[in-house]
């Protein structure tokens, strides 16, 4: 029997071009345990290979008689061998050689008549170390499932047994499960969406009216208003080729400067991308005088749900501002009005609007009218908690988690973080022909850091007069 995508899911295909793949992942870097004999990596391999595949890592892409939308079905002639794949870098395995290998690799399109799966290990790299680069399609996956799969099958010792990725995480009981197989009941099914569709419009429609309000002066502005971002450079078309870049810096710091300056660890973590995209437009003398526009995913994980749960939402990253502490705070409002936005609508209306606002951007880009309007946002930021403990693979402890995310026409540039025990792991994911200097943008991202963190040390406690 085949498994439905939802919406989301269709409309990441719908995204999808041989110049804009729609493939996430992860590059992760382990330590090869002390005292280790023989190739680690060789005999991590053989090990592999010896492991069965469970769902979704057995299932491709394929429709069933009867069955209007694409389903997800057994592959019955899955091959381990084509989606497990060995690298060597050349010495010295500089992680530069690592980088480019990875944007080379993200950047193809995976074929759709085998499971939407990768995964790569890399032998080589300096220091005792190696790679595994991951990456599926984001129609099988969303960021806090990717979580779910990294703690499944790592450990948080390294005695315990390997188990591969690809043999599946514990399937979640749908309320779709105990309804009959067949085309018949996938059909039955999809009525029943689709009547639920249709139910929740009103919710949908109060997001879209809350936007068109705001864009016509009918509604205080509190957040920003889809499709009023400024053009930057990196909102143009995309090319086929990709870079990316990486930089952590401390959780511990992060929270620390957060709590001084009374703001969240999100709020921080986007201040710190808002300094370094001033500096780097700065730079480049192409910074607006309208504040950039963020696209935020944000998970709204439901029990017994598969398939992406997530919508957006939009925040105001106030690069026009100088002062950093006034970014800062123009970024907490802003946040804090656009997630208060969402709360007021279902969870699945949530993710309506973000199937709406991906399929409306999907038809622009595909009719080649998108560079006629402003851009929906001119940057996607997605923060991703991941686990506070070390874990090992193999008895191979991980070092970092690097996430790596997908780029569409008229979005240039992709920053995801993601968090792992005191480091918070920024993957930028960039084109090549838009932003080949996207290092600059990582680097910058520490020097937006420190800046934050000096100016909070400056600030003088306030009196504030309390009315009695």
């Amino acid at each position: 029997m085949g498994k439905s995508l939802n919406a989301l899911d269709l409309a990441f295909f719908g995204l999808e071009t041989q110049r804009t793949p729609v493939n996430v992942g992860a590059l992760q870097i382990f330590e090869i345990p002390p005292g280790c004999e023989g190739n680690f990596v060789r005999d991590l391999l053989k090990r592999l290979a010896d492991t069965a595949p469970g769902p979704p890592f057995n299932q491709k892409l394929g429709k069933l008689a009867g069955v209007p939308l694409p389903q997800w079905v057994t592959d019955e002639h899955f091959d381990l061998d084509y989606h497990v794949r060995h690298s060597a870098l050349p010495e010295p395995g500089e992680m530069s050689d690592l980088l480019k290998l990875v944007s080379r690799l993200h950047a193809l399109v995976m074929d759709r008549e085998r499971p939407l799966w990768e995964f790569h290990v890399i032998e080589g790299l300096r220091n005792n170390h190696f790679a595994i680069y991951m990456k599926m399609h984001h129609a099988a996956i969303d960021g806090m499932g990717g979580i779910a799969l990294l703690e499944a099958c790592m450990s948080k010792t390294p005695e315990a047994d390997l188990t591969a990725p690809w043999q599946g995480l514990p399937e979640k009981k749908t309320s779709d499960d105990n309804n009959g197989k067949g085309p018949a009941a996938t059909l039955s099914r999809s009525t029943r969406g689709l009547m639920h569709q249709i139910g929740i419009l009103p919710d949908v429609g109060k997001l879209f009216a809350s936007h068109g309000l705001k864009a016509l002066g009918l509604k205080p502005v509190d957040t920003p208003v889809l499709f009023t971002a400024p053009k930057t450079l990196f909102n143009g078309p995309v090319c086929g080729a990709r870079r990316f870049a990486i930089k952590s810096i401390s959780l511990s710091a992060i929270k620390q400067l957060s709590k001084d300056a009374e703001a969240t660890v999100n709020d921080i973590i986007l201040a710190i991308c808002s300094g370094a995209l001033r500096r780097y437009l700065l730079d480049k003398d192409e910074l607006p005088e309208k504040s950039l526009i963020a696209n935020i995913p944000v998970s709204i994980q439901q029990i017994n749900r598969s398939g992406n749960q997530i919508t957006y939402v939009i925040a105001n990253l106030a690069t026009e501002e100088r002062m950093p502490m006034r970014r800062l705070r123009t970024i907490h409002e802003s946040t804090v009005h656009a997630k208060a936005e969402v709360a007021e609508v279902s969870p699945d209306a949530a993710t309506t609007f973000a199937v709406m606002a991906q399929g409306l951007v999907a038809v622009l880009n595909r009719f080649r009218i998108a560079s006629l309007l402003p851009p929906p946002a001119n940057v996607v930021i997605s923060n991703v908690p991941g686990p506070r403990t070390p874990l090992y693979y193999a008895g191979a402890k991980m070092l970092a988690n690097y996430p790596l995310s997908i780029l569409v026409d008229g979005q240039a540039l992709n920053i995801t973080v993601v968090s792992y025990c005191d480091s918070v792991d920024f993957g930028l994911m960039a084109c090549r022909d838009t932003v080949p200097d996207v290092d600059d943008i990582a680097s910058y991202l520490g020097d937006a850091f420190d800046e934050l963190i000096k100016v909070v040390k400056r600030r003088k406690p306030v009196a504030v007069k309390i009315a009695g």
